[in-house]
């Protein structure tokens, strides 16, 4: 049996409490989101934004999707792989703005 050390940070102006490695996890380098829209052509259109930003960022990243119809339109589950987390957390705040 092992002890493994925690360790914590408090923030003092807000009290918060945060474990080293919880908010970035070693081999996190996937990225997997929904898109819901009307038509299969719209929810395309959509993850063609999305992976032109991810390929500005790492030219080789995998995309992958599979597409459901749900009651008003079609629901594509959308999977994105980098080759490190950084390219993931520097997609992810990019991709706020779309």
């Amino acid at each position: 049996m092992s002890v493994q050390e925690q360790v914590q940070e408090t923030c003092e102006a807000c009290g918060c409490v945060a474990e080293i490695g919880s908010i970035i996890n070693e081999g996190d380098d996937t990225v997997r989101f929904s898109i819901e829209a009307d038509n299969e052509a719209a929810a395309l259109a959509r993850l063609e934004q999305f992976s032109a930003l991810a390929q500005q960022i790492y030219s080789d990243v995998t995309v992958s999707h599979e597409t459901r119809a749900v009651d008003n339109g079609v629901l594509r589950m959308c999977t994105l792989v980098f080759s490190c987390i950084a390219e993931k957390i520097i997609f992810e705040m990019r991709a706020r703005a779309i």
